[in-house]
């Protein structure tokens, strides 16, 4: 069984490799067209924001099923375990704009 530190963690690579990982591969159909790779970079970088958050953390709602049912029991554990689980993957997506406003030289 993974600890609850190893799962922060991973949540939090996950959520941000999906960032730059995503947005680096998928700034290459701008040179293959002939767009502007940073621009694209930084806008498919912002569109995957939601989308990172929600694969990091399992790709289902289960956290947030748990978090409501943490809060409606009164099991406060659960709901504090769950609510950093989504606060470390909002964490990495972030990183992972920043990183790429950082490459691309900045926010426009």
């Amino acid at each position: 069984m993974e600890s609850f530190s190893n799962k922060l963690l991973f949540i939090f690579f996950t959520s941000l490799g999906l960032i730059l990982g995503g947005s680096m591969i998928g700034s290459l159909s701008a040179v293959i067209t002939g767009g502007q790779p940073y621009f694209t970079m930084r806008k498919l970088a912002e569109e995957m924001k939601i989308w990172a958050v929600v694969a990091a953390i399992g790709g289902t709602f289960s956290s947030f099923e748990a978090l409501g049912s943490g809060l409606f029991s009164g099991d406060y554990r659960t709901l504090i375990k769950h609510f950093l689980y989504v606060v470390s993957s909002f964490a990495g997506a972030e990183i992972g704009i920043y990183i790429i406003y950082t490459l691309t030289g900045g926010k426009p």
